[in-house]
């Protein structure tokens, strides 16, 4: 077993990002960024891409060159994450899936995360591996991902995941359609004190094989794919964060944020629009929101199964409900839970999926 580094188990999106007050004023009311659609194939192959004046904001991320790994930071904190949550069907059974690395190179700390859901029948495994340096291999030229566990490879326009775990196996395309959701319609999420890079493709095809237990299926659904990088913040114990990709019937993908800790909450979301527009925008907190709280017998945090989501001013008014077990908690302590969406969108029902991240001081009094 390889010896922990000084910053400790560091969970997954857990501290990449949920994210800031400095976002949250920025986001204090709704702002409309109309952009030229950004195809999931690269923008230009530069340091920086950069949109000209009439195609709209510019953009701090290449979707095609920025799979492959970063030049790390100074930071002991800084990290190299690449996710996929998706929501996939075969033989009857609807599952959901996370496939999730990240690198912190600084700290020679180097993480696999796989979990599935099946919330046809509420079953339910997790697996966390901390991956030896000297086994850990991301390109810095392209998406190559590879390691006991995981080979992660491709572009862009297509790329290929082979997952195992000791109770089962995912081996899927994964084909990226429509824009690339920009965060922040620019690429910069700021986190605390903090720069962070974020992107998603968040309405991939995916197909493959999912063998669960010994069992088979051939599945296929919709994945959202998530790309970050740069120093996060470690120093607040008492933050907790929910963290949604909801992706809607109407079109709208939302990546929305809660971010909690002694003094105070701050809520905020970027919608991105089937043309590839974007707006952002202030959400009501969470806090007094949420409930059918479940307690984790393993690590005795105290995590909310349901949720109302509101953006005043764009009219959304979601409940969002855990769908399978509520204990969908992975071993380091946090949540990664598939859930069902249902609400209003301005004046149109709206219904759709998320994954939902829970992530730091959950046994905090609320």
């Amino acid at each position: 077993m390889q010896p922990r580094p000084v910053i400790g188990r560091i969970s997954i999106r857990t501290l990449l990002g949920k994210r800031s007050a400095a976002y949250a004023a920025v986001v204090g009311a709704t702002l409309s960024l109309s952009v030229v659609p950004l195809p999931a194939r690269a923008l230009a192959a530069s340091d920086s891409v950069t949109a000209a004046a009439d195609h709209g904001i510019p953009a701090l991320v290449d979707p095609a060159k920025d799979l492959a790994a970063q030049v790390p930071g100074p930071e002991l904190t800084w990290v190299d994450s690449i996710f996929i949550a998706g929501h996939v069907r075969g033989g009857g059974h609807d599952f959901g899936i996370l496939v999730h690395t990240l690198n912190f190179p600084n700290a020679g700390q180097q993480s696999l995360y796989i979990g599935v859901t099946d919330t046809t029948t509420g079953w339910y495994k997790q697996y966390e591996a901390m991956i030896p340096k000297d086994q850990y291999s991301w390109d810095r030229t392209g998406l190559s991902i590879t390691m006991p566990g995981l080979t992660w490879t491709g572009t862009a326009d297509e790329m290929q995941v082979n997952a195992t775990t000791p109770w089962g196996s995912l081996t899927a395309r994964f084909t990226p359609r429509g824009p690339a959701f920009i965060y922040s319609g620019n690429g910069i999420v700021p986190l605390l004190d903090d720069v962070d890079h974020e992107y998603a493709f968040p309405t991939m095809h995916s197909a493959g094989s999912l063998v669960v237990e010994g069992r088979t299926f051939r599945v296929s659904g919709i994945s959202w794919l998530d790309r970050q990088w740069g120093p996060v913040p470690v120093t607040d114990t008492s933050m907790r964060w929910t963290w949604m990709d909801i992706a809607l019937s109407n079109g709208n993908q939302i990546a929305f944020w809660d971010i909690l800790d002694d003094a105070a909450e701050h809520s905020f979301a970027t919608v991105l629009r089937p043309n590839g527009s974007y707006e952002l925008a202030a959400v009501t907190p969470l806090a007094g929101r949420d409930g059918a709280f479940w307690t984790s017998p393993t690590t005795g945090k105290v995590y909310p199964t349901r949720w109302r989501v509101e953006i005043p001013t764009l009219r959304v008014r979601l409940d969002v409900v855990v769908k399978g077990p509520k204990g969908q908690e992975l071993p380091d302590g946090h949540v990664e839970a598939t859930a069902a969406v249902t609400g209003r969108y301005g004046d149109t029902k709206v219904r759709g999926t998320t994954y939902i991240e829970m992530a730091g001081a959950w046994n905090a009094t609320r």
